[in-house]
């Protein structure tokens, strides 16, 4: 495999953690359950169905319609989600230009959001993931954690690469 081929699989291992569930998660005694992703969340309650994109949490916020554990959670998720956006944004630029060591710290940043997620999880529902609030199954944060892992071990430099690509 080639060195540009190489520095691509980093990528699209991230943009694949965009079409996966970040947690499943049910609210309270089953008054609700949802499925967040990174961007936005789907949730049915017994009021209603609702799609709610990341931001929308920091507004409730605002209004005071999110108040203690909930609105510090909220927060940190909003922070978690940056991060991961931020990590792209680097991690396309590192590929673009080639440039390792940036994309190293891209994933850097990919960990660091997903374990934004994990405390944003245990201060939602507990250290457990469950309690009174409800439960939460963080399945797509181990993803996170790993690929960011992963892209930041591997090595892509490439000992057999020609003279012409050096």
């Amino acid at each position: 495999m080639d060195n540009e081929t190489r520095l691509h699989l980093p990528l699209i291992v991230q943009c694949c953690l965009f079409i996966l569930p970040v947690n499943i998660y049910v609210i309270g005694n089953w008054l609700g359950a949802g499925v967040q992703w990174i961007l936005f969340r789907y949730q049915q309650t017994y009021v209603a169905d609702s799609l709610i994109p990341f931001f929308r949490d920091l507004g409730y916020v605002q209004l005071g319609a999110l108040t203690g554990k909930s609105a510090i959670s909220a927060e940190i998720s909003f922070i978690a989600t940056l991060c991961l956006v931020s990590a792209t944004i680097v991690l396309v630029t590192a590929t673009m230009n080639r440039n390792i060591p940036l994309g190293k710290i891209a994933a850097i940043i990919t960990i660091f959001g997903g374990f934004l997620f994990l405390v944003a999880d245990a201060t939602q529902y507990g250290i457990l993931f469950n309690g009174p609030a409800g439960f939460v199954l963080p399945v797509g944060i181990p993803l996170m954690i790993v690929s960011g892992y992963l892209a930041f071990i591997t090595d892509f430099s490439s000992s057999n690469m020609s003279e012409s690509e050096e």
